[in-house]
């Protein structure tokens, strides 16, 4: 069996996609890692919504740029956004990428994405949902990265109530409470080109500790 590492370390966020479909063979690769996730008890609280509709995936798209820009607002007037882009020398520059970020364009993607799948998790009687949920969505971003694909993870249109209740209106999910909770939306898409400019990982020594809470000498 091949080392599944070299696979969870190459892969990417991808924003931007070419308008090439996806064939439904890779879709129910996707699907199928999806369904193998773990989960407490066994429980598989996941359901899937797989949008394909240009109109839907477009409505998709405004309700990401919104709830992403209602956290990013926040950020911005509590200034914890300005200092991640100090770095920037050009003022101009500057402003412009803040701005792509709290206006929330930054996670209007969706809308370009050949494919959609959203999350939802049943919450009645469960108590690992959330957790769930995250490791069948890794599944499908490592399952997606193997095949050749682009994926990314949405969680910002989830995370405010009016955003998320847009989400379930939209796409017809039962809305009472404690009955299903949306988690994110999952683009996925033949990647329009590398990323410039790819995320650093911390090294280990600054996240491994070893028998007890800031103890870094192995034993």
């Amino acid at each position: 069996m091949g080392d599944i590492l070299d696979v969870i370390s190459t892969r990417q966020s991808i924003r931007r996609y070419t308008s090439e479909p996806i064939p439904d063979e890779m879709i129910d690769k996707i699907l199928e890692a999806a369904r193998w996730a773990p989960s407490g008890e066994n429980e598989q609280p996941w359901k899937l919504i797989v949008v394909r509709d240009p109109e839907t995936r477009h409505q998709l798209g405004e309700i990401a740029r919104q709830g992403t820009g209602q956290r990013v607002t926040a950020e911005y007037c509590l200034g914890q956004l300005q200092p991640r882009f100090e770095g920037i020398k050009d003022v101009e520059q500057r402003e412009s990428v803040m701005k792509f970020m709290y206006s929330g364009e930054v996670s209007k993607f969706p809308a370009t994405a050949p494919l959609v799948i959203i999350v939802v998790g049943e919450l009645k009687g469960m108590f690992d949902t959330p957790y769930d949920l995250s490791a069948c969505i890794e599944n499908m971003l490592l399952e997606a990265h193997s095949l050749g694909l682009g994926a990314c993870w949405v969680h910002g249109p989830a995370v405010y109530p009016r955003t998320a209740e847009k989400l379930k209106k939209l796409l017809k999910i039962p809305t009472g409470i404690g009955q299903y909770k949306v988690l994110a939306m999952v683009t996925f898409g033949w990647p329009d080109g590398k990323r410039k400019h790819p995320r650093p990982k911390k090294n280990i020594e600054d996240i491994v500790y070893w028998e007890e809470f800031g103890r870094k000498e192995r034993s």
